[in-house]
């Protein structure tokens, strides 16, 4: 996985860990969401981790495995990642950005 600013470029099929962290740490009661789709307006996400426990530090851990993707057309789509706190509170933590799906070469 390659990151530039917030975009992410990644190899179709791998398994892959983003570590987010907050000012505040995220506790229990909250959803830390990652959403990919198609474009903005696409109605269904091409891809969606949901974590809703969290580290030592209250870090959200997002794992991204082989299955999510392996059979995804590869090329441009867009993510971001949004917190809905316990209380309700809903804060996007990494605004719309790109997230590219590069080729494999092994395939299982």
């Amino acid at each position: 996985m390659t990151l530039s600013g917030t975009n992410i470029s990644m190899i179709r099929g791998d398994t892959e860990t983003l570590t987010v962290r907050c000012s505040v740490p995220f506790a229990e009661g909250d959803t830390v969401f990652l959403t990919v789709k198609e474009s903005v307006d696409s109605t269904e996400a091409a891809l969606q981790e949901l974590v809703d426990s969290f580290g030592p530090e209250g870090e959200a851990v997002i794992t991204i495995s082989h299955e999510d993707t392996e059979w995804l057309e590869l090329g441009s789509y867009v993510y971001d990642i949004q917190v809905t706190r316990a209380d309700g509170t809903v804060k996007t933590l990494v605004p719309r950005s790109r997230f590219t799906l590069e080729e494999d070469v092994t395939r299982d």
